[in-house]
């Protein structure tokens, strides 16, 4: 599989679960607001597949600071690992859009800090991110990350894929929660519609350009999993969350935010890679 880069020690986990929403009446139907969508900002997106399965969502992103040697992607840092074992897969790759055909194979890993069996679940979700190298050229365009800063009563959304379509899909119009339970300068909570597959796949939200020109999406998170509790809520999850209302203080989504530590993180990677890469030529 690919390198992967560390300046500490390699933490191996298991996978997240994540939840869909609705107005908590199950006899009404659960109200999943995933649709596919026709947004520009879909042809950054894709999801990664290893050991021959779907194991979540990546976006293509750009290094600002300067040319990247190697396209990179972020994801969620959770989905590299086997569900049960905890081993690392043995081969990953990277499908643009979900297109089965574009496969490219992972080249380098970042550094993260992820640990499966942390008791603590807040602590374990604000390590679930990774950077990712890629070993070809990517045609692709790329979105900017953004420290996710005065984001109260914002609409966002996500963009993941979605297993009941087959299909990348959009949740939007989500909204966000603060939490005594899980409360964390790290974390976004939020009620955006997703399921396993969403894992990695980003949060958006619609920033407002300079001289009347069109607004530009810009990702402030990467979506994790959902949050519980209680472990009995966990364990019964496809009872238990599926169509009833986010909770923030017993279950809500969460995102891993963007942050100043996040970039700086990306800008080691990129300077490694541009050390590194081998000539694609």
């Amino acid at each position: 599989m690919a390198a992967v880069i560390g300046w500490g020690s390699l933490l191996l986990q298991t996978s997240a679960k994540a939840a869909v929403f609705g107005d908590g009446h199950p006899e009404n139907g659960i109200e999943d607001q995933r649709l596919v969508t026709t947004q520009p900002q879909l042809r950054s997106v894709g999801t990664v597949v290893c050991d021959d399965g779907l194991r979540g969502t990546a976006t293509h992103i750009k290094a600002s600071f300067r040319e990247s040697a190697a396209p990179i992607i972020v994801t969620a840092a959770h989905i590299l690992f086997e569900k049960k074992s905890g081993k690392m897969y043995l081969s990953c790759s990277y499908l643009p859009q979900n297109r089965r055909l574009s496969a490219i194979p992972f080249y380098a890993i970042s550094e993260h800090d992820y640990n499966p069996f942390a008791a603590d679940k807040i602590e374990q979700s604000e390590t679930d991110i990774v950077f990712i190298a890629l070993a070809g050229s990517l045609q692709q365009p790329a979105l900017s990350l953004t420290e996710a800063a005065n984001i109260n009563d914002q609409k966002l959304s996500l963009l993941g894929y979605n297993s009941d379509l087959n299909d990348i899909t959009e949740s939007a119009d989500c909204e966000t929660f603060v939490s005594a339970q899980f409360a964390s300068e790290k974390l976004l909570l939020h009620d955006c519609d997703a399921r396993s597959g969403a894992s990695g796949g980003p949060l958006l939200l619609q920033l407002i350009s300079q001289q009347g020109s069109e607004p530009q999406p810009s990702v402030i998170a990467i979506h994790g999993g959902t949050l519980f509790l209680h472990p009995q809520d966990d364990a019964e999850h496809s009872t238990n969350v599926d169509g009833a209302v986010a909770d923030p203080e017993r279950w809500v989504n969460q995102a891993r935010k963007v942050d100043q530590a996040l970039l700086e993180r990306l800008r080691r990677f990129n300077t490694y890679l541009a050390k590194g890469f081998p000539d694609q030529s």
